[in-house]
């Protein structure tokens, strides 16, 4: 097991997110599909560059480059993938063990999304207005309001008044007026055309000052306008000093995680999670006597775990422990029972812990008197889904099946990584017999 980390959300989760406040999900497509439901990018936890390039590139780029410009979405996209590098870096750099998601996202949008949507109109705005400058409807806590309220105050002729264009959908137009809603991506377009009556050589322009005015607009409402001035502050910075900051987000994050760490005390909750890590590794000696000290510090654990609040965090690590210090006492079906809700609470999480949790888990649900498919074929389904890699490439065939080829290589893989130098005194016996009636026994020695 790897220290506790599973508190920055996961890639395919931020990716959604940013969508959601483009609303370009409803035009990206890839192939027939389209890329609308939750789970479509939630799964995604990879880290591999041209995964992460292929979504940015079907979430973004594509449907920007209908709606908008292909130069705008171009732009738009590489500092989307820009932004998205930092956050991996600030994963690798800094540990956020402990530390409740919630305030995680709060950093991530302070500071890593605030700055990189900053840049972005930095870049944008002092090359539509003169002496350094950006139209002041993008700092504007309702951007949309403002800019539909500054482009009509440019209509000179009263046929051009926004009443007039829409007339037929007034009611709809007085909510985006009024900043009670946003005009979603599709409406962009007649906005554009009405506000460039007077220009129509300016529709593109004038595109993308309303894309852009709209996701700054959506950041705002899907984050309750608590980052209105640090937007503000962060774009008239640039302004002054003519460049881009340096900004050290390593340092940031790692410094709030450090007063997280200490204002909440977790202190002995990390260091007694990661001890008990060390204790359960599945080939570390179990001294005589040792189960019930460490299923007292476990259920401690638990607790400690509740009073902070970090079930959500938190909760697959106790079931996953729980769960190896059963099968390593022999207790082989009630370990499986713990496997599965250590999965189950690990689904929209990355890493090492979720790929040997999934590895044992199938083990463990392999090695069973009368091996139950249905489970197998969840597990297995879940593996597909999220580390797809733990599978043999013969066996990663859909629909999800189980075979007896399945069901032997996991048997075979409890056999040698479950060695008999990490079993408790009171599964020795219990799990030999169980070897033996699988005809491993002779490998299982050979591995001790």
């Amino acid at each position: 097991m790897v220290p506790i980390n599973e508190s920055y959300p996961n890639i395919g989760y931020v990716l959604n997110r940013l969508a959601d406040i483009a609303d370009t999900k409803s035009l990206a497509a890839k192939g027939k599909s389209r890329y609308r439901k939750e789970e479509d990018f939630a799964s995604r936890k990879s880290l591999d560059p041209t995964l992460i390039s292929e979504s940015v590139r079907h979430l973004f780029y594509e449907p920007i480059s209908q709606v908008v410009t292909g130069s705008f979405a171009e732009f738009f996209s590489d500092c989307i993938w820009m932004g998205l590098n930092n956050f991996i870096e600030i994963m690798k750099r800094v540990p956020m063990e402990g530390v409740a998601q919630n305030k995680v996202v709060y950093q991530l949008n302070q500071h890593l999304l605030v700055e990189t949507l900053a840049s972005i109109i930095w870049q944008v705005g002092i090359n539509q207005m003169p002496n350094n400058t950006v139209p002041s409807f993008y700092l504007d806590s309702h951007p949309i309001k403002a800019l539909i309220d500054f482009y009509n105050s440019q209509q000179d002729l009263a046929e051009n008044d926004i009443k007039k264009f829409f007339e037929n959908t007034d009611r709809t137009v007085r909510k985006w007026r009024s900043g009670e809603e946003l005009p979603n991506i599709g409406n962009l377009t007649l906005l554009a055309q009405w506000a460039s009556l007077s220009n129509p050589e300016a529709v593109n322009e004038e595109m993308e000052t309303l894309f852009l005015a709209r996701f700054i607009d959506s950041f705002h409402r899907k984050t309750k306008h608590q980052f209105v001035t640090h937007l503000k502050e962060a774009v008239l910075w640039r302004l002054q000093h003519n460049q881009e900051p340096f900004i050290d987000f390593g340092r940031i994050f790692y410094q709030f995680y450090i007063n997280e760490i200490s204002s909440a005390n977790l202190h002995i909750l990390s260091a007694e999670g990661n001890e008990l890590h060390k204790l359960l590794r599945r080939s570390t000696t179990k001294p005589s006597g040792s189960f019930a000290d460490y299923s007292a510090r476990l259920a401690s654990l638990k607790k400690s775990i509740e009073e902070h609040n970090l079930n959500d965090e938190l909760s697959y690590h106790y079931y996953w422990l729980q769960g190896r210090m059963l099968i390593l006492s022999g207790q082989i079906d009630t370990a499986l029972e713990c496997y599965l809700n250590a999965v189950e609470s690990s689904l929209y999480k990355s890493g090492d812990n979720i790929r040997n949790l999934l590895k044992e888990a199938l083990a463990i649900a392999a090695i069973q008197q009368k091996p139950h498919k249905p489970t197998l074929k969840k597990i297995k389904s879940r593996a597909l889904t999220f580390c797809p890699q733990i599978i043999e490439p013969q066996l990663r065939e859909l629909p999800v099946n189980i075979t007896k080829e399945d069901v032997d290589e996991w048997c075979f893989w409890f056999a040698i990584r479950f060695p008999q130098s990490g079993w408790f005194e009171e599964g020795k016996e219990i799990l030999m017999d169980r070897l033996r009636q699988l005809g491993l026994d002779e490998v299982a020695k050979k591995c001790h």
